[in-house]
């Protein structure tokens, strides 16, 4: 007789791989075949995640056709169970799968593409925080460094291949004829929630470079120099005004600076 722990175990196995134990002997009977029951609720389990996939990945699904889709959908949700119980939550490791399925390997700017739907599905998750105003920054006493907190749905993406622009074409108005021959052409994208849509930038390396530092709570001042490092003729004050213009900036903490 197994365990509650064992049996809850092995019923898992089950849903997620067709190798699974018998579990007839251990499933009570009654008006209703259990195996039939079981085999019900793991198709409507496996319905449910491809479903969810479908609507974060609706372009992935357009360049890789329905039926390859959702074959490609099917083994990955075999090896990747849900983690969270939001299904909103499901299908961040996605474009890494695909990412390395041989079939696809002549065409890496699917897994690129996928990887951009996935961020516009967390951007789009993400909350909206009240943006403070450019005048903040003067609020630090003397010597102090201000460090700039970004909107929570803020994501950025170096992409090898034109992620954004496949993207764009799929939306309604964009042009597919322009994606006739996708070549090789890295994007510096910056995207984050606007209300219920989403903003999109594409930037160049310095400008880039500033966003990816104030994200990862880099003083002003240390991001500004990284920024210039990657092209002194970038444009600080224009790129700091249109962060507050666009209501990226959430919060200011002045630091004292660190000790030698």
């Amino acid at each position: 007789m197994l365990s509650d722990q064992a049996l809850q175990c092995a019923i898992a196995h089950s849903i997620w791989h067709r190798d699974g134990p018998d579990l007839a002997p251990f499933l009570r009977k009654g008006s209703f075949d259990p195996m039939r029951r079981f085999n019900i609720y793991r198709n409507n389990t496996f319905s449910s995640l491809t479903a969810t996939l479908v609507a974060v990945f609706p372009v992935t699904l357009q360049l890789l056709g329905e039926s390859y889709f959702r074959h490609a959908a099917s083994l990955f949700i075999r090896s990747n169970p849900p983690e969270e119980a939001r299904l909103v939550r499901y299908g961040g490791n996605f474009a890494r799968f695909l990412a390395r399925l041989d079939d696809l390997s002549e065409m890496p700017f699917i897994a690129d593409t996928a990887r951009l739907e996935w961020l516009i599905a967390e951007a789009l998750d993400a909350p909206v925080l009240p943006a403070c105003g450019l005048e903040q920054l003067d609020d630090g006493v003397d010597g102090t460094l201000p460090e700039l907190r970004l909107q929570p749905s803020l994501r950025l993406m170096l992409s090898r291949w034109p992620a954004l622009r496949i993207w764009s074409a799929h939306q309604a108005g964009g042009d597919l004829e322009t994606l006739a021959a996708i070549r090789r052409e890295p994007e510096r994208i910056v995207l984050w929630r606007n209300k219920d849509n989403v903003r999109f930038l594409l930037l160049d390396a310095p400008h880039f470079s500033l966003f990816h530092s104030l994200k990862q709570r880099m003083d002003l001042e240390s991001a500004i120099g990284r920024s210039l490092g990657r092209g002194p003729g970038f444009d600080i004050a224009a790129a700091l005004g249109a962060l507050f213009a666009d209501g990226l900036i959430v919060s200011i903490r002045h630091l004292a600076p660190k000790a030698n």
